[in-house]
C-alpha cells in the first residue's frame, strides 16, 4: 500500500511507486469489463434503449483509465503530498459509481431483453467493479500494514463464508403509503452520479429533483416541497459540508440529509454525522443500501412530522392549537419588524355555547366547535391563519390587511355564522359568534397584550349585545 511504502521512500516516491502498483490493478479489469459492454453491444439492434446505458459503462471505464493512468505525473504526485488523497480517491469512485451503477440498471431494466451470455458478463462486469472498489479503498486506506493487509483478506474471506452459508433472502423493501409522494432532492455535479440515484428512486415512485452545485440545491429547497436531501460532499465551489450548514440554520433545519462520498472512511463519515447529516452513503452506491437508508430517512421524517402536526394541532377541530397560534403569531410579529407587513388579530368566541351544552349535549357541542371551524374556513383566504385558542374561543390573524377590508371580512364572518343551520340528529342549532379586534396599525405590542386587548373587545361586544364584532373604539 501507500503508507507502507512510505516507510522506504520519500513522499512523490510513496505516492508515485503505489500509483504504479494501482494501475497495474486497476487497468485489467476495465479493458474487460469495456470488452463485455461491446460485446453485448454488437448483439443488439443499433435503436435498442440498453444502448446508451452501455456506452456510459464504457465511458466510465475510459475515465478511470485516464485519472489512474495520470496518477503517476508530477501534480497528482503533489496535490497527493499536500492532502489531496482523499480527493484523489473521491474522482477515483465517480467513474466507479458509473461502471456499477449502470451495470446494475441494465440488469435491472433490461433482463428480459438479454441473452444469457450478456447476463453473465454484466455480472462478471458487477463482480469485477467490486473488486476494483476494494483496490482502490486498500490502496488509499490510512495506516496500511502488512499486518492489517493480511487483517482485510482474512475478514474479507470470513464474510464470504458467512453469506454463503445465508439462506436466500428476498430483500426487496417495502415502501409505506405515507412516503410514496416525498420529494427527494439529489445533489451531485456528476450528471451520471445524478442520474444512476434518479433512475434508481424513481422505480420506486419517489418524484426526484436535481441541482448541479450548492446553489442550485438551495434554490430547489425554497421552491420545493423536500422531504429528503442526497448531498454529495465533494463539489466546487460550495462543499457539501457548506450547503448542510445552510440547510441546519435555514427553515427546513430538519430536513434529512444524507452524504453521498467516495471517501469511506470512519473519520469522514464521522464529520458529516458531527455536521449534522443523518447518515452517509458510500460511492459506488449499493442499491440495496441505497433503498434501505432512504425509506428508513423518510419514514423517520414522515413519523417526526406527524408528531409536530398532533403536537400542533386541535384534535376536535383540526386548527392550530394555542401553542401554534403563539409562534404564528411570533412569526407575524418578526415579519412586522423586519417587512413592515401589517397584520389584524380577530378573537371571536360562540355566544351562549354553555347553552348548547346544557341543552343538545357535549356531543352537539363538539359537533356545533366543528361546524363553526369549517366556516371560518370558508370565508378566510388559504394564508390566513385560524386556531383554537380554548372551550369556544378561536383566534383568527390576518396580513396585509387594510381597515376597511378588515371590517368587511369581519361582518362576513359574522354574517356567515349566524346564517348557520346546524343540523344535529333531530335538532336544528342556531348559533353567532362575537369577537374582537387588534391591528398592527395601532401601535406594536407584545403578542399577550395584543390578544389580551382584542379579547377585552370581545368582552365589549358580549357586553353590548352579542352577535357582533368589536374594533378600536374611537376614545381609545
Amino acid at each position: 500500500s501507500i503508507c507502507n511504502i512510505y516507510r522506504m521512500k520519500t513522499p512523490a516516491e510513496v505516492v508515485d511507486f503505489g500509483f504504479v502498483t494501482l494501475r497495474q490493478q486497476v487497468l485489467t479489469p476495465l479493458t474487460t469489463i469495456a470488452a463485455h459492454m461491446m460485446e453485448i453491444r454488437d448483439q443488439l439492434d443499433a435503436g435498442a434503449d440498453i444502448l446508451d446505458d452501455l456506452l456510459k459503462v464504457e465511458e466510465g471505464c475510459e475515465r478511470l483509465s485516464k485519472l489512474v493512468n495520470a496518477l503517476g505525473d508530477g501534480s497528482v504526485s503533489g496535490a497527493a503530498e499536500s492532502g489531496g488523497m482523499s480527493k484523489i480517491r473521491h474522482d477515483l469512485k465517480n467513474p466507479l459509481n458509473s461502471i456499477l451503477g449502470y451495470t446494475e440498471i441494465i440488469l435491472e431494466e433490461y433482463e428480459d431483453e438479454l441473452t444469457p451470455q450478456a447476463v453473465e458478463n454484466l455480472e462478471h462486469s458487477k463482480s469485477l467493479g467490486l473488486e476494483l472498489v476494494e483496490i482502490i479503498d486498500r490502496t488509499f486506506a490510512d495506516n496500511a500494514s502488512p499486518q492489517a493487509e493480511a487483517r482485510i483478506v482474512n475478514e474479507s474471506d470470513a464474510v464470504e463464508a458467512l453469506l454463503a452459508s445465508m439462506e436466500a433472502v428476498d430483500t426487496k423493501l417495502e415502501i409505506a403509503d405515507e412516503i410514496r409522494d416525498c420529494e427527494i432532492l439529489i445533489v451531485d455535479d456528476n450528471s451520471s452520479n445524478q442520474e444512476i440515484l434518479h433512475r434508481r428512486l424513481r422505480r420506486h415512485g419517489f418524484a426526484c429533483h436535481l441541482a448541479a452545485n450548492g446553489l442550485e440545491a438551495l434554490d430547489v429547497l425554497g421552491e420545493q416541497s423536500i422531504s429528503l436531501v442526497l448531498l454529495d460532499l465533494i463539489m466546487p465551489d460550495m462543499n457539501g459540508f457548506e450547503v448542510l450548514k445552510e440547510i441546519r440554520s435555514g427553515p427546513q433545519s430538519d430536513l434529512p440529509v444524507i452524504m453521498v462520498s467516495g471517501l469511506n472512511d470512519p473519520r469522514g463519515i464521522a464529520k458529516c454525522l458531527a455536521n449534522g447529516a443523518n447518515d452517509y452513503l458510500s460511492k459506488p452506491v449499493e442499491p440495496i443500501i441505497l433503498d434501505a437508508k432512504v425509506i428508513s430517512a423518510l419514514e423517520r421524517f414522515t413519523y417526526r412530522r406527524e408528531l409536530n402536526k398532533i403536537a400542533m394541532t386541535d384534535q376536535l377541530t383540526q386548527v392550530r392549537n394555542r401553542r401554534s397560534l403563539m409562534q404564528a403569531m411570533n412569526r407575524l410579529v418578526q415579519q412586522y419588524e423586519q417587512e413592515e407587513r401589517e397584520f389584524a388579530v380577530v378573537l371571536l368566541d360562540i355566544d351562549h355555547f354553555k347553552k348548547v351544552n346544557d341543552t343538545y349535549g357535549h356531543a352537539a357541542g363538539d359537533f356545533v366547535l366543528q361546524q363553526f371551524t369549517q366556516c371560518l374556513k370558508s370565508v378566510t383566504r388559504a394564508d390566513d391563519i385560524i386556531g383554537r385558542m380554548g372551550g369556544e374561543e378561536f383566534l383568527l390573524a390576518f396580513q396585509d390587511t387594510s381597515v376597511t377590508d378588515l371590517k368587511n371580512i369581519c361582518e362576513r364572518l359574522r354574517r356567515a355564522v349566524e346564517d348557520m343551520r346546524l343540523d344535529f340528529e333531530e335538532h336544528t342549532i342556531k348559533i353567532t359568534t362575537s369577537g374582537g379586534v387588534y391591528m398592527s396599525v395601532e401601535g406594536m405590542l407584545p403578542v399577550e397584550k395584543m390578544i389580551d386587548l382584542a379579547d377585552r373587545r370581545l368582552y365589549s361586544a358580549k357586553t353590548g349585545g352579542r352577535n357582533r364584532i368589536e374594533h378600536r373604539s374611537i376614545g381609545e
